[in-house]
């Protein structure tokens, strides 16, 4: 063999066999280091799923306005301590779900009648602007997705199940104000639908309600996959409205809280 193909073999067999990992001093390694459990991380991300669910029982109105709100209590409803509790009811007052009572007593927000009303009247007008927007801005997966989300509430109205029919009400309409590709919007429109949930609750306990709310999302998911801004926009915010008597049966409703 050339004195050269020597070189050549030595190079490419002999020192990467000599240097190679296995053969290389312990101390030289490369120490693992172990993972590091963010606490404030897991605490925040359990204060985040107690904020949701109360959210929750709080738009389907399983926790009705002027409700208290105990700490322990939700903490054993929920199998969780008092931190994340504690920190949930903060984000939910920063929401206006949530307010303070004297001697630190947390209850379920309350509306008066004229709140109450000026409040639906910028949700009405939320909920035409989504319409409009989403119908121009919807991907094809978008409008398919709300048309079989809304075959799913289906099955609650025939059944008249008015709260689970509630919580599928409210992503329905959560996910036309993210089809309006408005990050704005989505964030306002969403927290007021939070904020008049519960009062809306009322809407459905009435005679024939579910069965008419269904019907009206129905042409709603027809002009949105129609793509007609305009009939979205009109259907949307008729839709929102308060009718005279709801209108009254709430107010009342306000006054005994």
């Amino acid at each position: 063999m050339h004195k050269n193909e020597y070189a050549d073999v030595f190079l490419r067999e002999v020192v990467p066999s000599h240097f190679c990992q296995k053969n290389m001093p312990t101390q030289n390694k490369p120490k693992a280091q172990p993972k590091q459990t963010s606490l404030v991380k897991s605490a925040k991300t359990l204060a985040d799923s107690v904020s949701a669910r109360l959210t929750e029982e709080i738009v389907t109105g399983a926790r009705l306005p002027g409700s208290l709100l105990d700490e322990n209590a939700i903490a054993q409803h929920f199998q969780v301590s008092r931190t994340p509790v504690r920190e949930a009811l903060r984000q939910l007052t920063a929401s206006a779900l949530v307010e303070w009572r004297p001697r630190h007593r947390a209850v379920v927000a309350t509306i008066s009648a004229h709140q109450m009303v000026a409040m639906f009247e910028i949700m009405a007008e939320y909920e035409g602007i989504a319409g409009r927007l989403a119908a121009r801005r919807m991907t094809e997966d978008e409008r398919r997705a709300l048309t079989e989300h809304h075959e799913r509430c289906r099955p609650h109205v025939i059944s008249k199940d008015r709260e689970n029919y509630q919580r599928l009400n409210r992503e329905f309409h959560v996910a036309i104000y993210a089809g309006s590709h408005n990050s704005y919007l989505f964030k306002q429109a969403s927290g007021l639908f939070d904020r008049l949930g519960a009062y809306r609750t009322y809407e459905l306990y009435r005679a024939g309600e579910l069965t008419r709310v269904f019907d009206e999302h129905t042409a709603i998911v027809s002009a949105l996959t129609a793509r007609d801004g305009a009939l979205a926009y009109q259907l949307l915010k008729d839709h929102a409205m308060l009718d005279a008597d709801l209108l009254g049966d709430l107010m009342a409703a306000v006054k005994d809280v």
